[in-house]
Formats: C-alpha cells, structure tokens, sequence
C-alpha cells in the first residue's frame, strides 16, 4: 500500500488537493449564495419598510400638503403631489400585498385587506376636499379638514407599520449572523487549505523535479531513436523542448507515412522533404533511407517495365504497319520510317535498301526519307562499305554516333537547319541476311531498349523486305512468262495465218494448172 502510495505520489497529492479545491470552490459558492441570498434579504427588509412608510410618509402626508396648499393658493402646481400620490397609491398597495405573500405574513395580510377600505374612505374624504377646494368652497373644505380623519387612519396603519418594523428588524439581524458565519466559513477554510496545500505543494515540486531529470533523459533517448529510426534532419533540439521532439517525431511519421501512400500510389517522383545532400549521409539506414532505396529500385523496375511494355507495343504495331504494306517496297518504306522515326522520338529518319543484290553491281537505294512529317523524296544512291551506312551493311553492326560532325547531318525545321545531338545506324536484318540499312537522326540520345527495339525491328523489316522483293520477283516473272507465252501466240496465228495463206496458193495453182492441161487437151484434138 505504501509502495503504491509513493510510485502514485503525486496523483495522489493532485487528486487530495483537486478535492480540497473543489469543496473549497462548492463551500465559496454555498457561502457566496448564502451572502447573496441574505444581501438581497437585507435589500427586500430595507425596501419593506420604505413601502410601507411611502404609504403614509411619501403617498397620504405629501397629498394632504399639496390640497391644504391648493386650498390657500389655488396654484395648479400644487397639485402635483396629490396627483403622484393617487397614481403612486394603488402600485404600492399591490406592492405590499406581493411583498406580505413573499414574506408569508400571513396575519398581517388579513390586516392589511382590512386596512383597504379604510384606505379607499380617506381617499375619497381627500376627493371631498379636492372638489370643495376647486369650487373655493372653504368653509366646507375647513369642515372636513378639522375631521381629521387622516389621524384615524394613522390609528389602524400605525399597529401594522409597527409590526412590519419589528419583523423585519428581526430578518436584518438573521442576515448579517447568517452573512457573518457564511465569511467566517469561508476564513476558516482558506486556512486550512494553506496549512495543508503547502507542504503538499512542496513535496510535489520535489517530486516533479525529480521526474522532470528523468523526462529529459527520456526525451533525449526519444529523440536519438527518432534520429536513428525514422530520420536525421541534422540539425539539434533541445532536450527541454518536448514539444519540438514530439512534434518531430510525429512530423517524421506522418513523412512515412505519405512517403508509403504516394509509392504505393505509382509515384515514384516523391521525395523525403527535409532531406538534402548535407544530412544525406545520416539517413542511410534508418526508414527514410530505406524508403528511399525502395523507392528507386521500385522506380527502376517502373522504368523497365515502361521500356519492355513500350518495346512490346512498338513491336506489336510496327508488325501491323509492316503486314498491311508489303506488295510495294516503296510504301513499306516510307510507313517503316516515319513510325520509328515517332516511335522513338527522333526528328529524322531514312531507309537504305538493298537493290539488285543477284549481281556484282549491288547497292544500297534510298526509298525513303522522313523528316518533320514530310515524305521527301532525295535521290541517293550508297555502295556497299560506302560511308558509315555502307559499312554498317558491310559489317552488320549497329553504329551509334553521339558526338555528331557538323556536316554530316543537318536536321530542318520552320527554324531553320540544327545538328543532331545523336544518329544510330541500324542493318535490318533476317537470318543473318541484310536486306535494308536504317538511319535515325535525333536531338537526343538513343537509350539502350530503343537500339534493341530498333534492331528487333529490322528482323521485321528485313523479313517484310525479303517477302515483298520475294513477291515482286515472283510477279515480274509471272509478268515476263505471260508475256513470253503472249508472244508465242502471237507467232502461232501468224504461222496459222501464212499457211491459210500457202494453202490457198497452193489451191489456186493447183486449179490454175487443171485449167491449163484442160486448155492443152482441147488444142491436141482441134490438129
């Protein structure tokens, strides 16, 4: 119990005191009710007298005045307070009855409806005189006036006046005792909550301090731990500053936190804000290190993936464009160029193909140039081993050209002629067969997926070259053998033609001699 009691010192401590304060806080509040309450009494007691004197002393004695002075003057001024007092009369009689009912005085009530009749005669005695003064009738208003009836109504009101005092001289004391031990209560307390919050107060500033040493021990290995595990911005904070640790720590949590949600999200663009290449070198090992070497290596297998899935898209159309063009090398060629040329970004594109490879004068033809979206049409004839594309062909490698001569290229736009920043020279090849050379000029530097899309792409190039000279030679052959057999029988009906011809001459000689033996016969027997 004693171990409990001192590990939980100062809850204890706070809690005895927050008791104290409170009972303190209900007892001031009791007692300040307690105060107001009999304030307030003291007021009511005060205003019950002044009600009930006003009755006589500033309602009846000050018309009675105001009438004698009408009588004497007939100044209409004088008049005022007669008029006050009848309208001031009934507002303090009700007044004395709310007053009689609060107070619960009971008897003194049933006086009091007793005393109004009375009250409601005299007025009416005063209306006489009101009325006898206004004729200036004074012999009857001095009749009246020497009734003295006022001093009868004095008689009734005087007992209840007396009583009305007495009662409330008896609640003035009530509220001052009351009001007295109410402060007394209150002394009394506030003394013994310093006799007992002092010494209270000190152990638990001990206490505190102690604790206090072992907060900022605390602070400085939560601190070290945020350094160590989550990140070093590299710069220092105070270890009495646990707001500023705290909000560190929970600043580089929430850091993770994004830093997890936007990679998760396919950004891989997201950086760590706070770090740079000064603290760098602290945050190799704890989560924001870590973070981000997961970061580039998720980046890098996005990049891969981007340049498999942009190699196998290009693949799959630049097939398509080469199916849907392969009965005419010409429109092969210029549909191949201007697609890699888009594909890969560059500005400017040319295809070298293989012409009259059956004999010794083989060459490489231009048959197609791109540039800017514009079919150009450029006469150019390479040999083989000619040059970089001749030796391209020539060797069968792939020639990449990043520091580019001034004159060996120019590429043309609206703003005039510039020289690209790099060319790749690629052999389209099929089955270790070149059939074509392709020449690709751009500003920037052709990547290493974009040489192999292009060289992939000259299988197929070089396949569609090779069918579609296949298919051309077949055709032209076709072509000549028609045209063999046209002629064949073109010769044939000639022939035909001449032996009708020989025929119908050999007939007609034939008829011509008969003719002639019948004339000889005819002449041998006329001798």
């Amino acid at each position: 119990m004693f171990k409990k009691l001192k590990e939980n010192f100062i809850n204890v401590s706070l809690i005895t005191l927050i008791i104290l304060i409170v009972i303190n806080a209900i007892l001031m509040f009791y007692n300040r009710s307690v105060m107001m309450k009999n304030n307030v009494l003291q007021e009511q007691t005060v205003h019950v007298k002044n009600v009930w004197n006003s009755v006589f002393e500033n309602n009846l004695r000050r018309m009675d005045m105001g009438l004698r002075g009408y009588a004497l003057t007939h100044n209409e001024q004088l008049l005022n307070p007669y008029r006050d007092g009848l309208k001031a009369m009934p507002k303090s009689i009700k007044e004395i009855d709310s007053l009689l009912v609060v107070q619960e005085l009971d008897s003194l009530k049933d006086q009091f409806e007793l005393f109004k009749p009375k009250l409601e005669a005299f007025l009416e005695y005063m209306n006489e005189m009101y009325l006898f003064s206004k004729e200036d009738s004074l012999t009857h208003f001095v009749t009246l006036l020497n009734e003295d009836r006022g001093f009868y109504l004095w008689r009734a009101f005087s007992p209840m006046f007396s009583t009305i005092n007495a009662h409330q001289d008896k609640l003035m004391d009530q509220a001052v005792a009351k009001y007295q031990a109410a402060m007394d209560r209150n002394v009394f307390f506030q003394v013994f909550l310093i006799v007992l919050t002092i010494p209270t107060l000190v152990m638990v500033m001990y206490k505190i301090k102690r604790d206090e040493g072992n907060r900022r021990k605390l602070l400085e290995e939560f601190e070290g731990n945020n350094k160590r595990y989550l990140f070093d911005s590299g710069e220092e904070i105070e270890a009495d500053n646990g707001k500023a640790i705290i909000e560190s720590s929970i600043a580089n949590m929430k850091k993770a936190s994004s830093f997890i949600k936007d990679i998760a999200q396919g950004n891989y663009a997201v950086t760590w804000d706070g770090l740079t290449p000064a603290n760098e070198h602290l945050n190799q090992e704890n989560i924001a290190g870590d973070l981000i070497k997961m970061r580039d290596k998720m980046k890098r297998v996005k990049e891969l993936d981007e340049k498999r899935l942009w190699s196998t898209e290009g693949l799959a159309k630049f097939s398509d464009v080469a199916r849907h063009n392969q009965n005419n090398i010409e429109m092969l060629s210029l549909e191949v160029v201007r697609f890699l040329t888009k594909h890969t970004g560059a500005q400017q594109g040319s295809l070298f193909v293989l012409h009259n490879e059956e004999i010794e004068e083989a060459y490489l033809k231009l048959t197609a140039c791109y540039a800017f979206d514009k079919k150009k049409f450029v006469e150019k004839r390479v040999d083989i081993g000619s040059g970089l594309i001749g030796q391209a062909f020539l060797e069968g490698n792939t020639i990449l050209l990043t520091d580019v001569p001034a004159n060996y290229i120019k590429i043309t736009s609206g703003l005039g002629d510039a020289t690209p920043g790099c060319v790749i020279i690629v052999p389209m090849k099929y089955n270790e067969r070149i059939e074509a050379v392709l020449e690709l000029a751009s500003f920037k530097k052709f990547e290493q997926h974009e040489i192999e899309f292009l060289e992939k792409a000259g299988e197929v190039i070089a396949s569609s070259l090779y069918t579609t000279k296949t298919n051309e030679r077949t055709a032209k052959l076709l072509t000549e053998t028609q045209e063999q057999a046209e002629a064949l029988r073109s010769q044939e009906e000639e022939l035909r033609q001449n032996m009708e011809e020989l025929q119908a001459t050999q007939e007609d000689m034939r008829r011509r001699e008969v003719e002639l033996n019948n004339k000889r016969g005819k002449v041998s027997s006329v001798k």
